[in-house]
């Protein structure tokens, strides 16, 4: 499945997360059009937001502990941030105006009968509903792009979860792999997993960022990424638990332009000469040139010829069969020899 717009092109999505929320309806909308537009004037694929109601995500006894959030209850948490559908309505009316994808994340199989009502395009499923079976085979269902994280799971979850989704029917899938900690080590990437995940898959395989900056995410694309996902936070929002692994808008900006110039440099793989070789060819490599002025009618000596540049002569792969033939005409000095002169 190519979900980019050109053949080979690394399909970039901008998180917005919970980098946008801060309470009225009003400033919601606000700061979620900011992110919108920074995506879409960045360059980015998509953008992705998250559906989440506080009730079905997460027991009240749950909590965070992790270096972004701190000890906080997940419960809290996910009441300030949750998203009503008409404000998921207005978010992805905009962003159809601002002509950029833009899809969403259930939290709960409860969040899909909103997703269907409001029409989401592809379907992302978090790390945390990697090995939920049921809400997979249901997703699968809508015959839409499936786009599932990995963290925290192991080789084997991840077989279970893709046979789910295909026996449901769907092959439209892609996989990300994740380090599904906030934010996460660049110790811990394990990058190679990517490419091991296409073996054993033989599907479009991306990563899902959590690190800081956009180191990993640039060596995931020179490492063959089909799909980047990074946070992005807007510096007029408020700040919140995924800034640290966010990027700014010019951040964002120099990771889609270090991606898109990493795809230019990577090439067809054929080990041939390019074109602007091609014209240093004749002046920087060495060839079979005279040493001495050579009559018409002597037998070519090695002590008479050597190599070096310009490369325009016979090549150094025939010097053995250079020596003992004949000079049909006098050669200068310092002349490239052509097979046009000996005999």
């Amino acid at each position: 499945m190519n979900m980019s717009n050109k053949k080979n092109e690394c399909f970039i999505i901008a998180e917005a997360g919970s980098n946008w929320k801060c309470g009225s309806y009003e400033d919601d909308l606000i700061q979620a059009k900011k992110l919108i537009k920074v995506a879409a004037n960045s360059g980015a694929n998509a953008i992705k937001f998250q559906t989440w109601d506080a009730e079905t995500v997460t027991t009240k006894k749950n909590f965070f502990d992790m270096e972004a959030t701190g000890n906080v209850s997940q419960y809290e948490f996910h009441k300030k941030i949750q998203i009503s559908e008409e404000l998921q309505k207005k978010i992805m009316k905009y962003a159809k105006e601002r002509k950029i994808v833009i899809f969403s994340a259930p939290s709960h199989i409860k969040d899909l009968e909103l997703m269907e009502k409001i029409n989401v395009p592809i379907y992302k499923i978090g790390s945390d509903l990697a090995c939920h079976i049921p809400l997979l085979k249901k997703v699968a269902k809508f015959d839409k792009p499936i786009i599932l994280s990995t963290g925290m799971c192991t080789i084997d979850e991840v077989q279970n979860s893709v046979s789910a989704i295909y026996n449901a029917g769907n092959k439209k899938l892609i996989l990300l792999h994740c380090i599904a900690n906030y934010p996460a080590q660049i110790s811990e990437s394990n990058l190679e997993a990517i490419n091991t995940m296409k073996k054993e898959f033989g599907i479009p395989v991306g990563f899902s960022d959590h690190t800081k900056g956009i180191l990993i995410s640039t060596s995931a694309a020179v490492m063959g990424a089909n799909v980047i996902e990074k946070h992005m936070k807007h510096p007029a929002n408020p700040s919140f638990p995924d800034n640290p692994h966010s990027l700014t808008p010019s951040e964002f900006l120099e990771l889609i332009k270090s991606i898109r110039l990493i795809e230019s440099a990577k090439g067809s793989g054929k080990k041939v000469p390019t074109k602007s070789e091609q014209k240093n060819l004749k002046n920087n490599r060495v060839s079979i040139v005279t040493l001495e002025r050579i009559l018409k009618g002597t037998k070519i000596s090695r002590h008479m010829i050597d190599i070096k540049r310009p490369g325009s002569g016979i090549q150094p792969i025939y010097w053995n069969e250079v020596i003992k033939k004949i000079a049909k005409k006098d050669i200068d000095n310092e002349i490239p020899l052509q097979w046009s002169m000996l005999e």
